[in-house]
């Protein structure tokens, strides 16, 4: 009961940022209208819709167009069976148990099968695929032997026939079940993935309710109407989507009516906010993120906590703040306020800049260092904060080099060791839970070669020891504690400065509604809707 209640209250808590009133929010006398066409644009294309290697905010909504899985959150974070027609864990925690809903098709008709589940698994855990979920996966019985070429299968999963599958962990984890509603527990056809291989980003067959109809790389996408879809989404006929282009010329485009749906610069955010006719086009996103600046601690001199602590008295928050023009609430710690969370004890670092020397001194770096500070260029909100931590550096005497580039070169670097020093980017909530930011990104039992998510390679083995208890335990009280412990260690061996939790500014058409905001998945495409 008390885990239901802390649910309820991470909803609210999530929506409080998002009120400000927009033309594209639902009213309660307009009924979903099915039919036209939804422009969208975005600045640069992504490293793929494939819901095993796609792992970014963007892409997120997009994958939920053309695939789905097991189970999904409802318009909140209550779980619902989405293809599965019934599930159940069994009384140990360890055993979940699917029965498949009778008529669900690929997009190119044929029938799901609990061996596609099964496939999909065992297609994430392969090294071979890359897919940077790989590690949430990885608490299936038989999942780390088959991932090291040990096994030649996962034991854990198993399909006894075509409409029942199960999943066995090795011990009892509470979050499993919302790691099975992220977009990687996408179902996929083993037949289409085993002629295409890796090319099969190219020929994406998936059960959502669209399917890709025109591809050409970097320029367009065209999404249509999956024909075998059984599911009650879906309003627009077709999703046309422009790659390229910067949000600015999207503002205008969408001013024009050319677009529906784009996101904003702060200039155009100020415009918008000026005009009374353009205002009610203006929509604020909350979001349960984290903007934070990362420390590499295999590299040299950041593997010194005293160079990353002075770093965190360096970095001025609230200034960055103003410099994001206030889309934003300062981050004290590393899990955000919108999460049924709270850690009374936790100490962050205040803006000291003296005693961001004094630590430098200690650590033998007197007259500073250089080093190279990485950032990704299709986000409106991570070269500016790169660029004010760039001269919070300089004012304690460390010389950081702006690298900015693209998303996917930067998921790709950041995540493979050995490769970048320090960064900003930003973590989004991939469910409900406190775990999604300490165990996913700092377990150091979770560190791979390449696509990591812990980009600091933090590597406690007190924290990975309370991280593997609090995982185990089904008791919400005892597990929050757990955590909070968890958080304090994390920031005293300080591997991030984190810097804020965004609000994220959009524009809607006149003409869109439906994009009420999703406290998982940011919004659903799916459930957008335009008047005539």
């Amino acid at each position: 009961m008390l885990q239901n209640c802390m649910i309820v209250l991470a909803l609210v808590m999530l929506w409080l940022p998002s009120a400000t009133a927009a033309v594209g929010s639902n009213s309660p006398t307009e009924k979903p209208r099915r039919g036209g066409t939804l422009h969208l644009a975005y600045t640069l294309d992504w490293r793929s819709l494939d819901p095993a290697i796609a792992f970014d905010t963007e892409s997120a909504p997009l994958q939920k167009l053309l695939f789905r899985g097991l189970i999904d959150f409802d318009d909140g974070v209550k779980l619902v069976p989405d293809q599965a027609s019934d599930w159940n864990i069994s009384a140990d925690g360890k055993t979940y148990t699917f029965h498949l809903r009778a008529g669900v098709r690929f997009s190119n008709g044929r029938e799901v099968v609990a061996d596609d589940y099964l496939f999909s698994i065992e297609r994430l855990l392969d090294p071979k695929t890359g897919a940077g979920t790989q590690t949430y996966f990885l608490d299936i019985l038989g999942a780390r032997e088959f991932r090291d070429g040990e096994a030649a299968y996962v034991s854990g999963l198993k399909a006894p026939d075509r409409r029942t599958f199960i999943i066995e962990l090795k011990e009892p984890k509470f979050t499993f079940r919302y790691v099975l509603a992220m977009a990687a527990g996408g179902v996929l056809p083993r037949d289409v993935v085993k002629q295409y291989g890796n090319d099969f980003q190219y020929h994406l067959t998936g059960t959502g309710p669209y399917r890709v109809a025109e591809w050409r790389r970097g320029v367009h996408y065209r999404l249509e109407r999956n024909p075998y879809y059984s599911g009650s989404d879906g309003n627009v006929d077709a999703v046309e989507i422009m790659i390229g282009g910067d949000p600015t010329l999207h503002a205008m485009m969408l001013e024009r009516g050319e677009l529906d749906r784009s996101a904003a610069t702060h200039a155009d955010v100020v415009r918008f906010e000026r005009d009374p006719l353009l205002r009610p086009l203006l929509q604020y996103i909350g979001t349960a993120s984290t903007d934070y600046f990362f420390m590499n601690t295999e590299i040299k001199p950041f593997d010194d906590v005293r160079v990353r602590r002075a770093v965190c008295h360096a970095v001025n928050v609230d200034r960055l703040i103003k410099l994001n023009r206030g889309f934003g609430v300062a981050a004290r710690g590393i899990v955000p306020p919108s999460m049924p969370w709270s850690n009374p004890g936790l100490q962050g670092y205040e803006y000291d800049p003296a005693k961001a020397r004094q630590l430098l001194q200690e650590a033998g770096y007197s007259n500073g260092f250089k080093t190279e500070l990485w950032h990704q260029t299709n986000s409106p909100i991570f070269g500016p904060l790169a660029a004010g931590v760039q001269q919070d550096l300089k004012q304690v005497g460390i010389q950081a080099e702006l690298h900015a580039v693209g998303g996917e070169v930067f998921i790709v670097k950041s995540g493979t060791r050995h490769q970048i020093p320090c960064g900003v980017t930003g973590w989004f909530e991939d469910y409900p839970d406190p775990s999604d930011f300490l165990d996913v990104l700092f377990s150091g039992q979770r560190i791979t070669d390449s696509d990591c998510n812990n980009l600091a390679f933090y590597n406690n083995p007190f924290v990975n020891g309370l991280l593997s208890q609090a995982n185990e335990v089904m008791d919400v009280r005892r597990r929050t504690q757990l955590f909070q412990d968890v958080e304090k260690r994390i920031m005293l061996d300080a591997p991030w400065a984190p810097i804020l939790h965004e609000q994220m500014p959009r524009l809607n058409s006149r003409r869109l509604r439906g994009t009420g905001p999703h406290p998982v998945w940011l919004w659903r495409y799916e459930r957008f809707w335009l008047t005539e």
